[in-house]
């Protein structure tokens, strides 16, 4: 057993428990009357489940523990009970959702933040998330990605067809469900969808923020091959995970 796996589960505990306890902070915070009567962090509340970041949140917490559940049955001894389409969907789930958000998340929030914040994260969520919260929520999820891939044995797909039909159907749910309830509400959770709604800079943005997943997407297996060599990984001389 390779000690790769060790460190996996490291990292798997280390990603759940940050994620664990600031979803509990956050969530007390909300329950303190005195910020929630402010107006404008009662809408970004009321939003909550149209953040990218809440999502990315909830698909690290369910790949995280599956992945930590994989690898612990495996350590005891118990490895013939994963499946091979578990195997299959943990490899499929990690390349094209877990790295891909993780690391647009990461690209595209911090620069803004560093040079206009009111574009994504308005001074006024200070209130309810704390700079640990928002470093938790949009920092360490790439590295938590990246340790991940670093230790995790993956095969190279022959195709890279079915993960990109994912992050494209992603992408698609994601902007109907934020398009239909600015419909239906008249809100957006980012500022600088208001901002640029009915201008051409509206699908330019989002089209914008489609290659940069993409992009990461592909980085990865570059990142992978340097990590585990791709021509061990054709030739399956690493015991995939």
């Amino acid at each position: 057993m390779s000690s790769s796996i060790y460190y996996r589960m490291l990292g798997h505990a280390v990603i759940l428990s940050l994620h664990s306890g600031n979803s509990l902070v956050m969530f007390l915070s909300m329950e303190d009357e005195s910020i929630m009567r402010d107006l404008d962090v009662r809408k970004m509340t009321s939003l909550q489940s149209m953040y990218l970041t809440v999502w990315n949140i909830a698909f690290q917490m369910s790949y995280f523990s599956l992945a930590f559940a994989c690898d612990f049955l495996t350590v005891t001894g118990r490895e013939h009970l994963i499946s091979k389409n578990i195997r299959q969907f943990r490899h499929t789930f990690f390349s094209s959702l877990i790295f891909p958000i993780a690391g647009l998340i990461f690209t595209v929030f911090w620069p803004v933040f560093i040079l206009n914040r009111e574009l994504l994260f308005p001074e006024f969520i200070d209130k309810i998330f704390s700079f640990k919260s928002n470093f938790i929520m949009h920092f360490c999820i790439l590295p938590a990605a990246i340790w991940e891939l670093v230790f995790l044995p993956r095969p190279v797909p022959k195709t890279h067809r079915y993960n990109i039909s994912i992050i494209v159907a992603l992408f698609i749910v994601y902007n109907t469900v934020v398009i239909y309830t600015h419909h239906q509400r008249g809100l957006f959770p980012y500022p600088i969808f208001t901002m640029t709604y009915g201008t051409i800079y509206f699908p330019i943005f989002l089209v914008l923020m489609f290659f940069i997943g993409l992009t990461v997407y592909h980085a990865q297996w570059k990142l992978h091959s340097l990590v585990w060599g791709q021509e061990k990984l054709k030739q399956n001389k690493v015991k995939f995970s």
